[in-house]
């Protein structure tokens, strides 16, 4: 309502907002509830352009108190420029893990924490980009399969580079013919099964 009160594409309040255009879409749609930060930069951004957050609970509404001033519209994309500056810089230190293999997943664990690192575990590409969406900030590498059902390793390299260029991804293979296709600038390959000195010279200072 708070969108269409402005009348906002999903891009335009994403760009406002400092967020990816799918968490306000996933959050529109009943998917998931959204994580309070990026909740109240959605909110920030619309009460710039003028919209007022009325009622609670089941009374909830909004309306549209004025239309937004230039200087409001200019604030708002100010604030856009400098989240999206410090989302590329403010790259935390845990890496997660996607793989559908659950003792895959405890292995990998038990490595990378032993370089002090935190781990985040992911079954599957679709719900690692769900992850990254809400989760981006305190990420500093991604350590993922090549081969998985669905969104492979390297489709998800690929959205992690486009969309969180700050991000290291680490793409885990038993084949070789993964080398031949083209992989994004961010992206190193591990073959399996690992090699532990591998893994620590790709993930140490992550």
């Amino acid at each position: 309502m708070a969108r269409a009160a402005v009348n906002w594409s999903l891009d335009q309040l994403a760009q406002a907002a400092g967020v990816h255009r799918n968490t306000i879409h996933n959050f529109e749609s009943g998917r998931y509830s959204g994580s309070p930060e990026k909740l109240r930069a959605v909110r920030q951004a619309l009460q710039q352009a003028g919209v007022e957050f009325i009622g609670d609970a089941e009374n909830a509404g909004v309306r549209l108190c004025k239309a937004p001033t230039a200087s409001q519209t200019a604030i708002a994309a100010g604030l856009a420029v400098a989240g999206t500056a410090g989302a590329a810089a403010a790259v935390g230190h845990s890496v997660l893990v996607v793989n559908s293999a659950p003792e895959v997943r405890s292995l990998a664990r038990s490595i990378l924490e032993e370089l002090s690192l935190n781990v985040v575990e992911a079954e599957n590409g679709e719900e690692a980009l769900m992850i990254l969406q809400e989760q981006a900030l305190s990420l500093s590498a991604v350590l993922t399969e090549s081969a998985m059902p669905g969104m492979d390793g390297i489709l998800l390299a690929n959205i992690i580079m486009k969309t969180w260029p700050a991000i290291k991804v680490v793409l885990s293979t038993g084949a070789a013919a993964v080398l031949d296709r083209q992989l994004p600038a961010n992206t190193d390959v591990i073959a399996k099964p690992w090699r532990i000195s591998e893994m620590l010279r790709l993930f140490k200072g992550v």
